[in-house]
């Protein structure tokens, strides 16, 4: 099995979770400093880049299924057209894309309706396909460990709007089972954490592990679009977010499906679970 972007995300914990249950892995990656990530029993790794044909297609050499994820980027449609017509050639049997939550061809957001456009192009690639559609992740909350470390507070504009936000951990190990498992072909799968919160909810379970009070304040959506900004994050796609959670308040995105425990036939981590665990990140004293 290829798992792409086998460092990111999701890419990596798919590599520990398949390699560890003893199934062979090529993880390809894109930066050499990273190789050390990905060093483990069954685990073979190739340096390679989305946009060199030739070395898409040895990175295919010998695979019978793939994982395609890519790098949120305006040449996102572009990278994984090409690593499509790769898999076409190269005669992969099973490709499962990691799109996102809401994907569809007149979403506000141009990182999701470049999702559509490419699994519009797998359908017609005649390529067995399967596509993974989580929500937003959990580990994205963590970026909030400064101000609730200095300011007792995490900020959002999104107000009572409830979420229902999933663990990558979650999202590896339903696409192990798809890759394994082989009777998912055709399928689109809404993957969601086990509850929809608002950000008042979740600054509550966050101050009830920690032990002390987590405010909410809600903030405008340019002010987060600066934030995000500052943050690292690319400015178009930040944009982008911000046209998301502008278009979100007619209750999709606080769908809660049973995708990850049909799946994995594991009830998929809660969020007072999640911070039980990364509870130090939270603490001044760490």
């Amino acid at each position: 099995i290829l798992i792409t972007g086998a460092t990111g995300n999701t890419g990596l914990p798919l590599v520990r979770h398949l390699a560890s249950a003893g199934v062979a892995v090529r993880a390809l990656i894109h930066s050499p400093s990273k190789k050390s990530l990905v060093e483990q029993k069954n685990v073979e790794i190739i340096i390679g880049d989305f946009a060199i044909a030739g070395l898409v297609e040895r990175a295919l050499e010998g695979i019978s299924r793939a994982y395609l994820l890519s790098p949120a980027s305006p040449d996102l449609v572009k990278h994984q057209i090409n690593f499509v017509n790769s898999a076409k050639i190269m005669g992969i049997k099973h490709l499962v894309k990691l799109s996102a939550f809401g994907t569809a061809p007149d979403s506000p957001m141009g990182l999701l309706r470049w999702h559509a456009e490419v699994e519009e192009y797998i359908r017609q690639s005649g390529i067995n396909y399967t596509f993974l559609h989580p929500h937003s992740f959990m580990e994205n909350l963590l970026s909030y460990s400064q101000s609730v470390i200095k300011e007792g507070a995490i900020y959002s504009p999104l107000g009572e709007t409830k979420t229902s936000v999933i663990s990558v951990e979650d999202i590896a190990a339903a696409a192990a089972v798809v890759l394994t498992d082989g009777g998912h072909v055709g399928k689109t799968y809404n993957l969601t954490g086990p509850e929809a919160l608002n950000f008042s909810e979740i600054a509550g379970i966050l101050g009830d592990v920690i032990g002390k009070p987590v405010k909410y304040v809600r903030i405008p959506y340019q002010a987060a679009k600066a934030r995000m900004i500052k943050s690292g994050m690319p400015a178009w796609l930040a944009e982008d977010m911000v046209l998301l959670m502008q278009s979100w308040g007619n209750g999709k995105e606080s769908i809660v499906s049973n995708y990850v425990e049909q799946l994995t036939r594991n009830r998929p981590i809660s969020l007072h679970e999640f911070f039980l665990k990364h509870r130090n990140r939270f603490l001044a004293a760490a």
